[in-house]
């Protein structure tokens, strides 16, 4: 069995390194997982243009009238 020999400068060396590493491996997927969820929400979601009601948007690409005043949306 053989123990790696580090020194105290090359230990706190790795460990802001592999904090740093551990910090990426993290943050990347977290951000890409964000990004989807946004595109998927912006084609889920609708805003009517006339009273500014949120509402969510049926799967057809036809116009669909707003629940709230009756106005077609694109």
């Amino acid at each position: 069995m053989s123990f790696i020999n580090l020194s105290l400068n090359q230990f706190f060396m790795l460990l802001i390194f592999g904090s740093m590493a551990a910090v990426l491996f993290v943050m990347i997927p977290v951000q890409i997982a964000s990004k989807l969820r946004r595109v998927a929400r912006k084609r889920r979601l609708s805003t009517c243009r006339i009273c500014g009601y949120r509402f969510i948007r049926p799967p057809q690409k036809e116009p669909v009238a707003c629940p709230h005043c009756g106005v077609l949306n694109r």
